[in-house]
């Protein structure tokens, strides 16, 4: 057993030195793969966090009438409060919603002379609610317009709220469904890639094999070579495609932070290296073990 171990591995270690093109284009093409791999892996966490970024600047804002007095605005908080899919409500006085429009439109003189002109405050005061989920608004804004209080409303600004809820769902949805196809499609691109590369290396020794074959190895025997050979390949293309992110992210991280404000994936990618180093070397001892796997079986009928 251990002698056919020892067999395994010197064999495999000198069909990759042997053939150094054949490992070099095989290597090649891993590396690519893997590259677009973790690059769909770090656009998904890039795409999720700026969904989780608009979701979190959502809300609905109810506007009461000028009439209504600030203990009736505070009650009606209170009894929104009791609803289970609301997560919180921020109420905003006149004075409070005037300051901020002020502020937002300081450098508008034309606003500001407006303002002046009318004297009082023109401003109502408002409830802003924020729901636990996105998929909970419609519902929200269904009980407000069935309460007690909707006459005491002045305005709902739900229309353009909803386009952003239906707009960012769908966004959500699109990524997650985007980001499984890529990989699919990744995964049997680069499958289809290194089976043929590999199966030019096996061809080249096929003579080897037939001879092996006649001596009495067993198919075990053969495969476990080539296997090795292919994990290898995937073990050291994910070594290389880790460098090589690596010096894009340190040498174009300011960029990358310029480019997507917010985000943070710089530090993701330093703070998860390890784990996308593991996903990374999974997927290509993967990609190298069934593609070494699919070519003995398939073409040389092993």
């Amino acid at each position: 057993m251990i002698a056919n171990l020892k067999r395994i591995i010197q064999t495999a270690w000198k069909g990759l030195t042997r053939n150094k093109w054949l490992s070099v284009a095989c290597i090649t093409m891993m590396v690519l793969s893997l590259i677009i791999f973790t690059s769909i892996l770090l656009f998904n966490y890039a795409a999720n966090t700026l969904i989780r970024t608009l979701q979190d600047k959502m809300d609905i804002s109810i506007y009461f009438k000028a009439e209504i007095p600030e203990e009736d605005i505070l009650k009606i908080r209170d009894e929104l409060l009791g609803n289970e899919l609301i997560a919180k409500i921020d109420y905003v006085s006149k004075d409070e919603a005037l300051a901020a429009f002020k502020e937002k439109s300081k450098y508008n003189p034309t606003i500001q002379k407006a303002l002046e002109v009318l004297g009082d405050n023109p401003l109502t005061a408002s409830l802003n609610i924020k729901a636990k989920s996105t998929a909970d608004y419609s519902k929200i804004v269904e009980d407000i317009n069935n309460s007690a209080f909707k006459d005491k409303l002045e305005t709902i600004n739900l229309t353009e709220n909803q386009k952003i809820v239906s707009q960012v769902d769908r966004l959500a949805k699109a990524v997650k469904i985007g980001s499984g196809v890529a990989i699919l499609l990744l995964a049997f691109l680069s499958f289809i890639i290194s089976f043929n590369t590999i199966r030019m290396a096996i061809y080249s020794l096929k003579e080897e094999i037939e001879i092996m074959k006649l001596v009495g190895g067993s198919n075990w025997l053969i495969r476990g070579p080539f296997l090795l050979e292919g994990l290898l390949q995937g073990l050291i293309a994910s070594f290389i495609t880790t460098l090589i992110i690596s010096l894009v992210i340190l040498s174009f991280g300011a960029k990358i932070e310029n480019f997507l404000p917010g985000i943070g994936l710089v530090s993701y990618f330093w703070s998860h290296f390890w784990f996308l180093f593991m996903l990374q070397t999974v997927f290509g001892l993967v990609l190298g073990l069934v593609s070494s796997f699919w070519a003995l079986n398939h073409y040389l009928k092993v």
